[in-house]
């Protein structure tokens, strides 16, 4: 058995290239109104697509934001597609800390935990004054969904941000990206199918 398996069980029925995942902004980097509206519809759009082309399993961040929206989704489509596993990826032992500091939604949290078919809990612990420190934790997560997956869906902008990082890293990993444009400035069509999309080998 592959030693990441023995550490983390709730790999070992997985197949990596049918292992998808997310990574994307949280809700103070995100647009709103309609502009929300169309980027969620945008998100389920290329969700089904790969439900389609036979992904079964897929690894959440956890974050407010889209984790939760992506996961949210996911949840509901296990009744169309009974197979597929959903797992979470905890950066942290003390993960509902950072979620009170930064006021995100300990509802949307809790939800994630209570439906993963598993839940994956990485070393460290966030404190509050630690910037850097909890830069790493995050990091490390982010790097984890990459390198257990053959694929990724993105929201985010072009500028600087954790995801942005994320798909770099996973541009090095020669992964199969769509990142799905989220510049809260721009209002873009609200046809999914329109939705400016980074592709590479998607």
């Amino acid at each position: 058995m592959n030693p990441i398996q023995q550490t983390y069980p709730a790999l070992q029925s997985t197949n990596k290239e049918q292992t998808l995942c997310f990574t994307g902004h949280r809700p103070d980097k995100l647009p709103e109104g309609k502009r929300l509206a169309g980027l969620i519809q945008t998100l389920y759009y290329y969700i089904d697509s790969v439900l389609e082309r036979g992904y079964v399993c897929f690894l959440d961040g956890m974050a407010d934001g889209i984790d939760y929206l992506a996961a949210e989704y996911l949840f509901r489509k296990k009744a169309e597609f009974p197979d597929i596993r959903i797992i979470g990826v905890q950066p942290c032992r003390n993960y509902e800390d950072f979620f009170r500091d930064r006021q995100y939604s300990m509802t949307h949290l809790n939800f994630m935990k209570a439906h993963f078919d598993a839940l994956i809990c990485l070393e460290g612990e966030y404190h509050r004054h630690s910037g850097r420190k909890n830069d790493m934790l995050f990091l490390a997560r982010n790097h984890f969904l990459v390198d257990h997956s053959s694929a990724v869906i993105a929201v985010c902008s072009m500028e600087r941000s954790g995801s942005f990082q994320t798909v770099s890293y996973a541009k090095q990993k020669n992964l199969s990206i769509c990142r799905i444009e989220a510049n809260p400035q721009l209002f873009y069509s609200p046809k999914p199918e329109q939705w400016p999309v980074e592709k590479v080998n998607f």
